[in-house]
């Protein structure tokens, strides 16, 4: 009877140091970011706010693929266009959520022959989704004219490389170059030209 209230002892002993063990890790494992305010640029809240100032618009865009060599090219207007799939394509590319803080590179330069200030994020890690971020805005009014992003994909079937550009209510870019691991590499481009 007396060993078996030893062993019980040990292992509430052991079990113990083991929770101890642990609590104290997750303390040690904080998050480094806990006192830093706001986030990383918010791709989504963007398209948002570009969505509320110019619904209801109307205005023609002329569309162009550009796809193993050939080109097509058609009218659209802005009530008719499929956005959802525009909108997907960017909202993939989104980093503000905290679990990125510290994953970029941030730096902040003007360009004074464009008049530009420029914010730019460089994924710390080649495996990131999105790997450059580049917003430039007007150094005056401080508004958006454009946003260049990257991203790249690799796992067991390939790699792909996109190239994302929007210019506010002037073009919409997509370049996708797609490097299969077996089979032809596959190079496309998406452009939006607004018409206003």
């Amino acid at each position: 009877m007396k060993k078996i209230i030893v062993y019980r002892f040990i292992a509430l002993s052991v079990l113990s140091l083991v929770l101890l063990q642990s609590c104290k890790k997750k303390k040690e494992e904080a998050d480094p970011y806990a006192d830093v305010t706001g986030h990383y640029f918010s791709i989504r809240q963007f398209a948002l706010d570009e969505w509320q100032t110019f619904r209801g618009s109307p205005f023609t865009i002329l569309k162009t693929v550009r796809e193993d060599k050939k080109t097509d090219s058609s009218f659209t207007t802005s009530d008719t266009l499929n956005w959802g799939v525009i909108f997907k394509t960017f909202f993939e590319t989104e980093i503000s959520d905290r679990k990125y803080l510290g994953q970029y590179t941030y730096n902040q330069f003007e360009d004074n022959q464009e008049g530009t200030r420029n914010f730019y994020y460089k994924a710390n890690d080649e495996d990131m989704f999105t790997q450059k971020l580049l917003i430039s805005a007007d150094q005056v009014n401080n508004k958006v004219k454009g946003i260049y992003i990257e991203t790249y994909k690799k796992n067991i079937w390939g790699a792909t490389l996109q190239k994302l550009y929007y210019a506010p209510m002037k073009t919409i870019q997509i370049q996708t170059d797609e490097k299969p691991t077996v089979g032809a590499r596959k190079f496309k481009v998406v452009q939006y030209y607004f018409m206003r």
